[in-house]
Parts: C-alpha cells; structure tokens; sequence
C-alpha cells in the first residue's frame, strides 16, 4: 500500500506539471495572435513587406503551440471542443488577414482601409480572447484541484509512512518478544524477514550506538562494513550528515518522536522517523529509525517549483509584452486619428504612461540648431516647460550622445549607473531612478530626434519588450512623415488654390473664384427669390501709364486701385479682378438704386489722385452695372450685359451706365445668326455685288467696289448691315473676308480673261488688319489667280487704321508692296489728321457720304468737302467722293476737282454677273445732265 500512495503522489505531480504546460501554451497563443494582428495592421498602413515576414513568422510560431495545446488537452472533451472552436476563428481571422494584404497590395491604402471598417475584426478578436480564456480558466481550475490533489497524495504519503513506521514497530516488538521465546530458532529467520523489507530499519541505544541495522541501512550509510553494530552514529553518519542529525537524536533521546526530509547524498531524498524506545520506568534506552527514499517525488517537487517558477517568469514577461503590444495598438490609433503633428506626438507619449504604465515618455526632436528639443511627454511632474529649461541647460552633455544614436539608427538602453561619453546618454530626468530606451526618429532617411522611454531601476526591459517599443518610435516615425507630408501636400494645395483663385498681383480674387462665387450666389438667391447686383470698373488710359512710366508703375496703380476698391466697400461686398485693367464687385441684396449708390461712392474714393514717382496721378474709371434677376439668370449672361454697358458707358463718355435690355437683343437669336453665317461661308451661300466708279473727268467707269449679301434660306437676301458686325464680334470676319477676296479674284480673271478688265475694290475691317497672316494669305491668293497689279484693291476705315496705327502702317505697306492701291474709307468720321495720312501708302482718300449728301445744303459740310478735296490733292493722292445720288452733288464735285464718282445717280450696287452687261449699256454722266438722260440701273 505504501508503494501505491508513493506512485499516486507522482502522478499527481506530474498532472500538476501538465496544467502548467496548457496554461503556458495558451499564453503563447495569446502573445502569437496579438502579433499576428499588429503586424496586419502595420502592413494595412505602411505597406512594408517586412511586416507580412513577421506576420508569417508569428503564424508558424502560433501554429506549434496550437498543435501542442491540441495534445496536451485531448483527454478532456470540453477543453477538445473549445480547441476546435479555436481553431475556426482563427482560421477565419486568418483569411481576413490575407484579404487586407491583398487589398493594400493591388488596391491601396483606402480599400484596405474600407474593407477593415466592415469586417468582422472586433467579433473575432472577442471570441478569440473568450474562447482562450474559457481554456485558462478551466486549466487553472484543474491547476486548483491537482495541487489539492497532490498535496494530499504527499500527505497520504507522510501518513503512509506513519503507518508503515508503527507496523514496523509493532513488527520489531512481536519480532523482539519472538526472539525471547524462541530466540535460538528464529533468530536467523526474523533478520532475513527485516532486511527484506524495503525500508531503512535501525535501532540506536542512549548512547549514539547502533544496536541493529537491516541490510537497507547498512548498504546505504555503511556499504563496506558488514555489520555496523557498536559504532556511533557519528562514526557511520559523518560529520556533515551527523550535525544535521544531532539536534534530532538529542530530542528523540528525551522522548519526543522526530520526522524530518534529507538529503544525505546528491540527488538522494529520505524521509526519516525516530521513534523513542522506554522501558517499564519509562526512561529512554534509545530510539528505533525508519527511513524511506522520497528521491523521486523530491524530484517532481522540484519540477513543480521550476515550472511554477517558469509560469510566473512567462506571465510577467506576457504582461511586458501584452503591455508593450497594448501601447503599439494605442500608438497605431493615435496615428489614424492624429490631425496634426503635436497631437501625434502628445497621444504616443500619453498611451506609452497610461496604457503602458512606463513612469515617463518624451519626443526631443531635433531643431534648426541641431539641438533637441523635448517636444512632448507625459509622466514628468514639472511638465514640458520645465524639462525644455533642464534641456537648455544640459545641451552639450546630451547633444553628442543623440546625435550617435540617431546616426546610428538602433535603438539603445542606457542604466542610470552607466557611465556617461560621447555615445552614452547621460542621466535623463525622470520621475523614479532606474532606465532609460533612447528610439532614434528617422524620416526620409534623416533623423529627426529620439523617442526616450523610462522605467524603474526594478523593472528592466525584455528583449520582446524593446523590439516592440523600437516598433512604436518606427510607428512614429512614420506618422510623423505622413502627417508632415499632408502638411506639405496641404500647403501646396493653398498655393495652387491661391494661383488659380487669386490674383497675384493684387491679392484679390480672380476671375475663377468671382464665377464660383457668383454662381453659387445665383443658387441662394433662387431659393430665396433675393436681387444682387454686379458691377465692372475698367481703368481707363491703363497702357498709357505703361508705356510713359512703365509696367511697374503701372502694376502699382492696379494694387492702389484694387487696395482702396476693398477698403471702400462694406463687408460682404465680393471685389475681384477679372483681367487686365477689369475690376468686379457683387453685391448681395442689392438693387439698382444700390447699385448707383455705390458706383458714386467708389467714384469720390477713386477720383482722388495716385502718388507716381512723386507725381500725382489722376485715374478714371467706367463702371457697367447688371442686375439680377432683371438682366440675366446665369453666369455669362450677367458677364455679358455688366461687359456691355461698361462699353456703352465708354461710347457716350460717362461714368457709369446700367445696362438696357431694350438695346440689345436676345443672344440666341445671335448665336443662331452666327451658326448660320458660318454654314454660308461654308456652303457658299453668299452673293457678290458690285457698285460701279465713275472718273469724273471723263464720266467713263473706272472700278467698282465689291460688296456682299447673304442669301438666307428662309429670310432671303439679307444685307450686311445685319450681319458684318456679328461677324466681327464671332470671329467670322477672316473666314467671310477670304471669300470676299478669293470671290472678286476669280472675277478679276474671268474678266481679263474677256478683256474687260477692270479693278475692284474689298472692304476689310479692324480685326482683318490686326490678323498677322493677312499680307501672306493675299500674297498665296493673288499667285494662285495670277492677278496683274492693280486689279485687287483694297479699302480700309480711318477708325480701323487708327485702332492701331503702327501694326496697320506695316500691314498696308506689305499689301501695297504686292500691287494693290489702297483707300481710305469714310474719310472724316474718324479722329485721324491728313498730317498722318502723308504716312500711309494709300493711293485714294472716301470722303465719307454724309458730307457730300450734306452739300446743297450744309454749307459747313461743302466747306468740309471742298477743304479735303484741296487738301488730299495737296498730299498727292486721288479723291473718291461716296453718296453721289443727284445731278446737284455730281456738278459740285466737279467743279470742285473731284477725281471719281460712286453712288445712286450712277447706279445701286447690283449682282456681279450683272455687271458686264450694265457696263455695256452705261452711258458717261456730264455736268448738268439730267438724271433720267443717263443709265442707272
């Protein structure tokens, strides 16, 4: 039976053992899947592959402990089933891993991220840690019973002993009592029964001598004497083994039993009992000894201890790490959330303190100098101030020493005891002694400064623990980049907004951002059936200041009028600069009286003069003023009226003008115009006419002037008057002008070709002379119809030619170089001198044909035509008088020496191929011949 209770209490030693090793198992797999999930979250924000490697590595090292804890706990159905749960949310955990790598990898950040926001993450992490800790906590239940159950097997088994002692003792007197009655016989056989027994048996007289010893004892304490009877215990023992048994044996001698564990030999365990023996006085004559050897559960006692040893060693390390992992899941949510650079840093530092329960944290970040500067922290009493003033202080001490590890790059642990140098901090300030982690901050690949994390001299940190805070300051790091980098990415989306939305030049916004604004301003007042108003200011005589005092002085008087603009204006009243010497404002609840009101206002502040160079400058302006809804109800039509009465408010030489619906038609009426003309360019829609000239000398025809109609499909022939000017406003000018010529070329052949040739004359317009491949296109034109010189005339506005004199002195001179005379149009209505016309090449001058309808009678008009007649002839050049409709304006002109002759009293301007046929039948005017005697047509 003693043999069973020894084996019992082994066993349940070894269960003891067991528990231990589930329990260690499943912190692993706690600590495993922490990492697995970190790592994935790492990934999903920096796309580092290094983080999938460790991911992987935590996996496989996960995986180990799954099967051993599957192992260990397979003879228990409930912990079996829990298992197997485990192992589906894992599973299921891990394919939501592989789904955000995929994701971050072939779709980016922002998916990984989607996907994250709706996946099951929160669930399974829940189920993982109850499922784990529905397993620790019936594992350290059984942990509660087999320690039960195994001290009690240890106490059955001291119990057992006692037993065992008491039958021996019980044996030794029936065995004595034997001896007396039959000592001759059984003496021999009774030694054989004791030394069988498989125990220490030994008795010892009063006086330390061993009376009797079995053969167990002997073999173990005395194996080369045969018998031990008569020797001390001091002898057989040895010192070292007797000083431990003397004080036993001297209270055993005074009769109090003895039971106590040894170990008499390395690696050998007894438990020995000594039992007083008294005779009938009660006096002790010695004691009896039994011993038994408890070697091997010494043994599963000391792996018990070692194991608890090493399940408490595991445990603070697992609370360092979850500790550690805790504070890099805190850091990473702070990462995500962080707006600016300084609540990054301030939430690191506080989840380090708070949630990682280090005394302090602090972020020195490296200035302009060179020096760091402690940026944030967060367990310091005296605060940021007061560890910025020690910092001061202690610059040189520390400078070198973080300039190493930064440049080095690896995280270093100084001790308070380490001895300072040039690459060894020295003593941080901190609110407990102890040690201190120094992270380097690196981004962009230069170092920026040191994450410095604190703990207590009694603490230390693991080598798990600093890798995953080397992680938190990597994690920093690169939270710090990327908020720096939106930082940046923020300031040039300023910049860009600022160009593309303002002017440069004055700081006002530019004609971008006043549509934005003026369009959402017509949304609100929809809704709210609200009036605005606009109003345009140009500056007049602008690119006069430029080109007497230069541009700078010219940008000046734009950001002096743009400046007193803003400042005359109430709040709420949106200014713009639209281009060039263009200036706008919006006015919000605002109507016509309004409107006036503050054109006036403005007028005073602007009319002051602008200081020059020192000299006063007087600047004035025209200002155009649209309403709405009265005058448009979208963006270009409230452009287009505000640009059309500042143009209006020029033609009359006023300040200000409200733009007048009445005056101009709808535009779509326009645009359908303008589609129209173009397909009848295209399409050659259009009809040449001519109007004859007439030399007044001999009455005989001598050109013709080449005019156009348009020959609509549904409105009929349409003259120009209706639609040169939109031709001029939509660009179709040129397209209309190259028929026109390319037209009265093709004339000019078939004529010659018949010879009859004669010169025609083609009127081209302002923005015909401003177009620089004018000369090169009639150049091209003339070489493909082979026009001799002289047949292609061309005519020209004095308003034209004075738009831009310089320009149209060079265009005329390269046309005149290819032949063709040129006239002055309606000469006379426009602002030109006939000093100026010495400059042009022209060979004619148009006296305009409302001077000479004017002659009979306006005597100042006859003396306007007179004087020009002398005067043109004084210049050398040839006079063609227009508006020649009776006998009265012909014999004028000749007696006033006019060269020829064009209009009704020689005939109405008529279709080219009619032209021929009324030359034959045309019969020469003379002075004083009657009107009906002659062939107008």
């Amino acid at each position: 039976m003693t043999w069973k209770v020894a084996d019992d209490a082994n066993a349940a030693a070894l269960r003891v053992a067991h528990t231990h090793d589930v329990l260690n198992g499943l912190a692993r797999v706690r600590v495993e899947t922490l990492q697995i999930e970190l790592s994935t979250q790492n990934f999903r924000l920096t796309g580092d592959p290094a983080r999938l490697n460790e991911r992987d590595r935590a996996i496989a090292r996960r995986e180990i402990e799954l099967d051993r804890v599957r192992t260990l706990t397979s003879d228990h159905p409930a912990q079996s089933a829990r298992w197997t749960q485990l192992r589906a949310v894992i599973d299921q955990r891990l394919g939501l891993s592989r789904r955000i790598e995929a994701l971050r990898r072939n779709e980016g950040q922002d998916a990984a991220n989607a996907f994250v926001a709706a996946a099951p993450l929160r669930e399974t992490r829940e189920r993982v840690d109850r499922i784990l800790g529905e397993m620790d906590n019936e594992e350290r239940r059984l942990l509660v019973d087999r320690n039960v159950a195994q001290k009690h097997s240890s106490d059955l088994l001291v119990g057992a002993g006692g037993a065992v002692l008491i039958l021996m003792l019980a044996l030794l007197g029936a065995t004595y009592g034997l001896i007396r009655r039959q000592l001759s016989a059984s003496e021999g056989h009774l030694r054989t029964v004791i030394s069988r027994v498989p125990a220490l048996i030994a008795y010892v007289d009063a006086q330390q001598r061993y009376v009797y010893v079995n053969r167990h004892y002997r073999e173990r304490f005395a194996p080369h004497h045969p018998d031990i009877a008569g020797r001390s215990v001091r002898e057989v023992l040895g010192e070292t083994r007797y000083a431990i048994a003397a004080p036993l044996i001297e209270k055993v001698l005074k009769g109090e039993p003895q039971n106590y564990d040894w170990e008499p030999f390395p690696g050998v365990w007894q438990v020995i009992n000594y039992m007083p023996r008294q005779d009938e006085r009660g006096e002790v004559t010695g004691y009896y000894v039994l011993g038994a050897d408890i070697t091997e559960r010494k043994r599963a006692e000391e792996r018990i201890r070692l194991l608890n040893g090493e399940l408490e060693q595991r445990v603070r390390e697992l609370e360092q790490v979850s500790r550690a992992l805790r504070t890099l899941s805190a850091g990473n949510r702070a990462m995500l959330r962080a707006t600016g650079e300084r609540e990054l840093l301030d939430s690191m530092c506080r989840a380090l303190v708070e949630i990682g329960a280090y005394p302090m944290a602090l972020v020195w970040l490296r200035d302009a100098a060179g020096n760091y500067v402690p940026t944030a922290q967060c367990g310091h009493p005296d605060g940021i101030d007061g560890l910025r003033a020690w910092a001061a202080a202690n610059a040189p001490a520390r400078r070198a020493a973080m300039d190493a590890i930064v440049a080095d790059g690896q995280m270093r642990f100084v001790s308070d005891t380490e001895p300072a140098g040039d690459d060894v901090l020295p003593p941080l300030p901190a609110p407990v002694p102890g040690g201190v982690v120094a992270c380097p901050l690196r981004v962009g690949g230069s170092g920026i400064g040191l994450l410095t994390v604190h703990r207590a001299a009694s603490e230390g940190f693991g080598d798990e623990e600093m890798a995953l805070i080397g992680e938190s300051a990597d994690d920093l790091a690169y939270g710090v980049s990327t908020l720096r980098t939106h930082a940046e990415q923020a300031r040039t989306r300023e910049a860009m907004y600022r160009l593309t939305q303002y002017d440069l030049l004055t700081g006002l916004p530019n004609q971008t951002l006043f549509s934005d604004t003026l369009a959402a301003e017509l949304r609100s007042c929809r809704q709210h059936e609200r009036p605005f108003a606009l109003l345009q200011m140009n500056i007049e005589r602008l690119s006069e200041i430029n080109d007497a005092l230069g541009f700078t002085q010219g940008d000046q008087i734009l950001c002096e009028f743009g400046g007193r603009l803003s400042r005359a204006t109430p709040d709420g009243v949106f200014v713009a600069r639209l281009r060039g010497d263009e200036f706008a404002l919006l006015l919000p609840d605002s109507d016509r009286a309004a409107a006036l009101s503050m054109a006036r206002r403005l007028r005073e502040v602007l009319s002051q003069p602008f200081q020059l160079v020192e000299l006063p400058i007087d600047v004035s302006t025209r200002t155009g003023i649209a309403l709405y809804p009265d005058h448009g109800s979208t963006p270009h039509d409230l452009y287009r009226h505000m640009d059309i009465a500042v143009r209006q408010a020029k033609r009359q030489g006023v300040d200000c003008v409200v733009f007048d619906p009445a005056l101009y038609p709808a535009p779509s009426h326009r645009l359908n115009m303008a589609g129209d003309l173009r397909r009848a360019i295209e399409a050659d829609d259009l009809r040449l006419y001519l109007q004859p000239k007439v030399d007044m000398r001999d009455g005989i025809v001598c050109g013709a002037e080449a005019l156009v109609r348009w020959q609509h499909p549904t409105r009929g022939l349409i003259p120009p008057s209706e639609f040169i000017e939109l031709a001029e406003q939509t660009g179709l000018i040129r397209p209309l002008a190259e028929w026109m010529i390319a037209r009265v070329l093709r004339l000019n052949r078939q004529w010659d070709d018949e010879g009859r040739s004669l010169p025609i004359a083609v009127n081209l317009s302002a923005r015909n002379l401003r177009d620089e491949d004018l000369v090169d296109k009639i150049r091209q034109m003339l070489a493909h119809w082979g026009t001799a010189n002289g047949l292609l005339e061309i005519e020209i506005t004095e308003s034209a030619v004075m738009e831009d004199a310089d320009f149209a002195l060079r265009v005329l001179h390269g046309l005149r170089a290819e032949g063709i005379r040129l006239y002055i149009d309606d000469f006379g209505t426009g602002y030109s001198s006939l000093s100026y016309l010495q400059k042009l090449p022209v060979g004619c001058i148009k006296i305009d044909q409302s001077f000479v309808r004017a002659m009979a009678v306006s005597s100042d008009s006859a003396a306007i035509v007179r004087s020009t007649i002398d005067l043109v002839h004084d210049l050398g050049r040839k006079v063609v008088a227009e508006g020649v409709e009776t006998q009265q304006h012909w014999d004028a002109l000749c007696a006033l020496g006019c060269d020829v002759a064009q209009g009704y009293l020689i005939a109405r301007p008529m279709p080219a191929e009619d032209f021929p046929a009324w030359v034959d039948r045309y019969r020469p005017i003379r002075a004083s011949d009657p009107a009906d005697k002659h062939g107008a047509a």
